[in-house]
């Protein structure tokens, strides 16, 4: 049995040395290729100076937004304008149930209507006392009676007439009507349901100019201010791209993002702008040195990104770098490369490791 062990092992040492010859043997040697002259078309990486692209995301908003309520508790008789509807200033939007404040200006009306009567009885009293005082017929305190009778009555009527406007003011805010032009954005309240004063009912919008408002981090806004040009983009349009620059920043942070918000106005004649759509602000933030790689020089091999670097000795050498945001016909290398380094644009044919870059 020993000798069978001794004599197996003896086979597989034999064969682990033939398989390392054979791994060593000329013509692997002559697999390996060698390196080669490539006419290539080269150039320096550059570095720029230039102000930090930022980007902010936001929304869109109405410039113009009124939120429509009542100062009267009542159901809700009459919707007259549905969502999305143009009205002018003046037109109806909402009537609510007057039948209690009909009821009140009926005894309203029939207040001035007594206090007119009680006053001209008073008056004709107060003419008599005044001829009978004349004559030394009646007392001065009977004639003072009498006068402030008429008095107090003319004071009744007054107080049943500012009773009726009073009510007259009432009724009027049970039918509510557009306070300017614009756009139907929201209706919260169905005909039937009980408006109370203060409650939104309708959300009325002008939207012939957006406002954006954007977000942006707190190491940003320091160095934004009111007139700086930006960038819009809505990217659910097609096409949506505005100019335009910042009308507002607003100095204290959300509580729960701690960002800022920045607001600028886009116009929108042809209203295709809505509320509430998506918004990508792009704007200029302090300045930053970039280092650029042409976009010649950039090697894609499936997620990565390189350039054929050019050393010294003239050899192609591969470096992976990461890149950052386009420039013109350049990005920007944010890590791989410090700017001076010569790179290949074009070559005769490809390159390999270890090639000799000749112009």
């Amino acid at each position: 049995m020993a000798t069978k062990r001794r004599i197996s092992l003896r086979l597989m040492i034999t064969a682990a040395a033939a398989l390392a010859l054979g791994g060593c043997s000329p013509s692997s040697e002559t697999n390996a290729s060698s390196p080669k002259e490539v006419r290539c078309e080269t150039a320096a990486i550059q570095v720029s100076t230039a102000p930090r692209e930022l980007t902010a995301t936001g929304s869109l908003e109405a410039e113009t937004s009124i939120m429509v309520s009542t100062r009267m508790m009542g159901w809700v008789k009459k919707i007259h304008a549905a969502e999305g509807d143009a009205v002018r200033k003046g037109d109806p939007l909402i009537s609510i149930d007057d039948t209690d404040l009909r009821a009140k200006k009926a005894q309203a009306e029939a207040g001035i209507t007594e206090a007119k009567a009680v006053l001209a009885n008073a008056e004709k009293m107060a003419t008599r006392f005044q001829n009978l005082y004349a004559d030394k017929s009646v007392s001065k305190q009977q004639l003072d009676d009498v006068l402030t009778g008429r008095d107090r009555a003319a004071a009744g009527l007054k107080m049943a007439e500012a009773g009726l406007r009073e009510v007259n003011v009432h009724l009027s805010y049970l039918d509510i009507t557009a306070p300017s032009d614009g756009i139907v954005g929201r209706k919260m309240i169905e005909e039937g349901d009980m408006a109370n004063p203060g409650m939104p009912l309708m959300i009325l919008e002008d939207i012939s100019t957006m406002k954006v408002v954007a977000h942006v981090g707190e190491k940003d806004i320091s160095n934004l201010k009111v007139g700086d040009a930006i960038r819009v983009e809505v990217t659910s349009l097609t096409d949506a791209v505005y100019d335009a620059v910042i009308s507002r920043v607003i100095p204290t942070a959300n509580p729960g993002s701690r960002t800022y918000d920045i607001e600028a106005i886009v116009p929108n004649p042809d209203h295709r702008l809505k509320s509430g759509m998506f918004a990508r602000v792009t704007l200029q933030g302090p300045m930053a040195t970039s280092v650029l790689v042409p976009r010649q020089a950039v090697v894609r091999r499936g997620q990565l990104t390189g350039v054929w670097l050019v050393r010294d000795d003239g050899t192609a050498h591969l470096r992976w770098i990461r890149l950052g945001r386009p420039h013109g016909d350049a990005f920007a290398a944010l890590s791989g490369l410090q700017g001076g380094e010569t790179v290949v644009l074009t070559a005769a044919q490809p390159l390999a490791e270890g090639d000799k870059v000749v112009k």
